[in-house]
């Protein structure tokens, strides 16, 4: 029998995610590229004849009205823009609700982990965050154990994934875990990804560091990423990638030139310049955020990096009256 996954769309949804998890159950479940719903099937869930808009203004229509939710084998919740108040309907939120409560498991796509949150159905869980939006997400939901260092998770009854074609690589390690792995790579090479990533798979550093190749590098960047208001030790990074920090400070240096306390301290000035520039936040709590003692340090250190201090950057004009 055909395992049913059950699609929550929210408004303004984001449609990468949401194609690349389905093209991977239809061309895994199915000989060549016929299409037929033989391993696998999906339905969209929904106030029938309401379209869903998506986040590029693509509108899709419900397959199936909302119903039972014990009908289906894994309910996805499809996450959207987060600068909207807009979210599940009512009936859709009822609808979760009962799955959770019935003991379905559930998964989110891109931001669907901040709905999930929203309802409480990651309390205690595990679940992965883009490094976009971890910050965001750790400040809103603190009783989640968030990261950003791997493209999905799968903990007890919820999988969450970091969005884009991370989706893909949830949807083939269901795939994989219902009917093998070669399954799943015959659904990647006919979507022509690389390869089928894993929960061991790292997400992409942001571009501050673009020559880091190794997996204990990349992920050592993300964690730093996720923590620059309250920093780790690199001790402590160290060992959450199973080695030395010895052996740490060599890789760093090997590959970026550099240790990782002074990458670390990159990050945070790189960080608080982007709050600087795009934000209207006072100097203080830009300094709170990026991890600094007080604001101070923060202008002794960001003129050290960059060469201006935050006002001036910030202000140049009324910096250089003040200067006269």
């Amino acid at each position: 029998m055909a395992k049913k996954f059950a699609f929550l769309l929210v408004h303004d949804f984001t449609l990468s995610p949401l194609s690349l998890f389905i093209d991977t159950l239809r061309l895994a479940g199915d000989e060549g590229d016929r299409s037929r719903r033989v391993e696998f099937d999906w339905q969209i869930v929904g106030e029938r004849g309401l379209p869903i808009r998506a986040s590029c203004g693509v509108e899709l229509l419900p397959t199936r009205a909302l119903g039972n939710p014990e009908d289906f084998d894994n309910v996805v919740v499809v996450g959207g823009l987060l600068d909207t108040n807009r979210s599940l309907s009512s009936e859709k939120e009822a609808f979760l609700l009962r799955a959770a409560q019935r003991g379905v498991p559930i998964t989110a796509l891109c931001t669907g982990s901040f709905v999930l949150a929203r309802y409480g159905l990651l309390d205690g869980y595990s679940a992965v965050v883009s490094w976009f939006h971890i910050k965001d997400f750790r400040a809103r939901f603190p009783d989640v154990n968030a990261h950003a260092d791997s493209l999905f998770s799968v903990d007890r009854g919820r999988a969450t994934c970091a969005g884009g074609t991370g989706a893909a690589d949830l949807a083939g390690y269901f795939v994989s875990q219902s009917i093998g792995q070669k399954a799943a790579e015959k659904a990647a090479k006919i979507l022509v990804l690389d390869r089928i990533r894993n929960v061991g798979d790292v997400q992409p550093v942001g571009d501050l560091f673009p020559e880091a190749s190794s997996r204990a590098v990349k992920r050592a960047l993300l964690l730093m990423e996720s923590n620059l208001e309250q920093k780790v030790p690199v001790e402590e990074i160290a060992s959450r990638l199973n080695c030395s920090r010895r052996q740490l400070e060599r890789l760093f240096s090997t590959e970026l030139g550099t240790s990782p306390m002074a990458a670390y301290l990159a990050l945070r000035v790189h960080y608080a310049k982007s709050l600087l520039e795009g934000s209207d936040l006072q100097i203080g709590e830009i300094a709170y955020r990026c991890g600094f003692e007080n604001a101070g340090h923060f202008s002794r250190v960001f003129r050290q990096h960059t060469g201006v201090t935050p006002t001036r950057l910030r202000h140049p004009v009324r910096a250089a009256a003040a200067e006269e």
